[in-house]
């Protein structure tokens, strides 16, 4: 299993390797943004989610001032404090929209990452929204795993573009790389009543104290085999005094048995770079991506981050989400 209640500290050494090399490769990618100032305060955690249900609706949605088409910057406080996104709104919003929320690494940003998986031209061209948000270290931008801060934020962004931006509440899927893989993966145990897939990319995580009793929920996982920082025969995060983690095989296999699978997995090689893992009979259904000498990096990323390791282009991972996503949940 990866990242326990201890893995904030266990991950320090990680976090400092990926944000040397985010920030040589990134920070010149940060997408421009049209800042708009969205002065709300979230709901409580508790309150109550919509039951899920087919989007259908192809109604004309005018989104609240703001929310326009394009990428633009928002804020909500959650818990008394001041978060921050991005929300990309393609160019003729509808009403019930579906959303992806995509957590930027650690060492990263929400510019960097609405940029570097992918999705916003996706977004434009099947009519779903992308929040991208900030983590709150300033140093690190590391994502706070079981954090009730973190988790709070993740419910709240739903719920403030469900009221604002013409988004289906019972259609938001949750994916992120590395940290962001990491808070994907904790969502699934902590919030699969908001969120209704998962999609994470170079991290995983299931610990069966905290993710037994969470909802069934479609997930598909890509993760690197040369991937340098969460190594996928497991071993430990960073450097041998890192924290110790599962393969990733045996973490998806996990999520497997936690929705029910019965079977498998079945492996079907999609190129030289690429295999695809499927279990089956499950209930909800549980997809791994294993790319081979993959890096700790995004597949299908026009951005190479050397210093994490190969990207493979056999495999664009925001468009397998997407399909995955919309097929299944």
């Amino acid at each position: 299993m990866l990242l326990g209640m201890r893995a904030r500290g266990s991950l320090s050494v990680a976090v400092a390797v990926v944000t040397a090399a985010w920030s040589g490769a990134l920070a010149a990618c940060s997408s421009a943004t049209t800042s708009t100032t969205s002065a709300t305060t979230a709901p409580a955690v508790g309150s109550s989610v919509p039951t899920r249900h087919p989007t259908t609706s192809v109604r004309a949605c005018h989104p609240a001032p703001g929310y326009e088409p394009g990428t633009s910057t928002h804020h909500i406080t959650v818990r008394g404090a001041d978060r921050v996104f991005l929300v990309h709104m393609p160019p003729r919003p509808t009403a019930g929209m579906r959303l992806v929320v995509d957590f930027h690494g650690a060492g990263s940003d929400m510019n960097q990452q609405s940029v570097y998986s992918g999705f916003d031209p996706l977004a434009d061209a099947h009519g779903f929204v992308v929040a991208s948000p900030n983590g709150v270290d300033a140093a690190t931008r590391q994502w706070r795993y079981f954090s009730v801060d973190d988790e709070s934020f993740a419910i709240a962004l739903v719920r403030e573009l469900a009221r604002r931006a013409c988004v289906d509440e019972a259609h938001a899927y949750a994916t992120g790389i590395s940290s962001g893989g990491g808070m994907t993966a904790t969502l699934a145990c902590q919030a699969s009543d908001t969120f209704a897939a998962f999609g994470p990319v170079a991290a995983d995580v299931y610990i069966p104290q905290l993710c037994a009793e969470a909802e069934r929920r479609p997930i598909i996982i890509f993760h690197g085999t040369a991937d340098p920082v969460v190594p996928y025969d497991g071993g430990h995060i960073g450097r041998p005094s890192g924290f110790p983690i599962a393969p990733a095989e045996e973490t998806a296999a996990a999520w497997a048995k936690h929705n029910g699978c019965s079977a498998g997995p079945t492996q079907t090689r999609l190129g030289s770079q690429v295999v695809r893992l499927r279990w089956k009979g499950c209930k909800e259904p549980v997809v791994m991506y294993r790319i081979e000498g993959g890096g700790h990096t995004w597949p299908g990323a026009k951005i190479e981050v050397s210093a994490l390791g190969p990207t493979t282009h056999q495999v664009e991972a925001a468009a397998q989400m997407w399909k995955f996503f919309s097929s299944n949940a």
